[in-house]
């Protein structure tokens, strides 16, 4: 079984086109996009750059996933409102003491408008 995922995995990345990210660092896992040319400045405020923003609930610190004319994003929603995002190692260091109950989605948006298509309930824990 663990052979045939791993043939999976290896097929899907081999027929992935060039606008493809199926993964954490790109097609091959290297961090670069062949062929890419993205623009070295950009501005969320201007839009400089920035072809659309999208809101997504919660937490979505992954990587996304781009297939076809898609964009995946994972995400992590807090019970408790209250939260916010905390950054470890050169920043807030404190331990995090959420014990509400989370819910995990993925959720699939159109890659030129940003738009969310569908979300799917992975967990609630």
């Amino acid at each position: 079984m663990r052979r045939i995922l791993q043939a999976s995995i290896l097929l899907a990345a081999a027929v992935a086109s060039a606008g493809d990210w199926p993964q954490f660092r790109g097609p091959s896992g290297s961090g670069v996009g062949d062929g890419a040319k993205p623009p070295v400045r950009w501005d969320a405020v201007k839009g400089t750059n920035v072809v659309w923003k999208t809101e997504i609930p919660g937490l979505s610190v992954s990587s996304p996933v781009v297939w076809g004319d898609r964009v995946f994003i994972a995400t992590a929603i807090s019970g408790d409102a209250k939260q916010k995002i905390r950054v470890g190692l050169y920043g807030d260091t404190d331990p995090v003491t959420d014990n509400s109950p989370h819910e995990w989605k993925l959720l699939g948006l159109d890659k030129k408008t940003g738009k969310i298509l569908w979300e799917r309930r992975g967990g609630r824990g």
